[in-house]
């Protein structure tokens, strides 16, 4: 599933959950339900998938942030203070 198709699943499912937009009361008491359009199964598939999605970036942002660290450290040897070059996820940090 692409990643706009998760929005717009998540985003419809979480409009007609809070009756927002097209989704509204008056949608309601006409008898209107986002199940007339998408099935529950889509719904669930939906966030399977953006859970794996986000599972994934989970790891490539720590990935990332390794590599990041070791050139940084790296770089420390050539006199490069790592005050100098802190990473918006260590700010504050000692």
């Amino acid at each position: 599933m692409k990643t706009k198709q998760i929005i717009d699943t998540l985003q419809e499912y979480n409009d007609w959950r809070r009756a927002r937009g097209k989704w509204d009361v008056d949608a309601f008491n006409a008898g209107e339900s986002l199940f007339d359009t998408i099935s529950a199964h889509e719904i669930g598939l939906a966030l399977d998938c953006a859970i794996e999605r986000l599972q994934t970036l989970e790891k490539e942002r720590d990935e990332a942030r390794h590599i990041a660290s070791y050139w940084r450290n790296m770089a420390g040897n050539f006199a490069i203070s790592k005050r100098d070059h802190e990473f918006p996820w260590e700010e504050g940090t000692e």
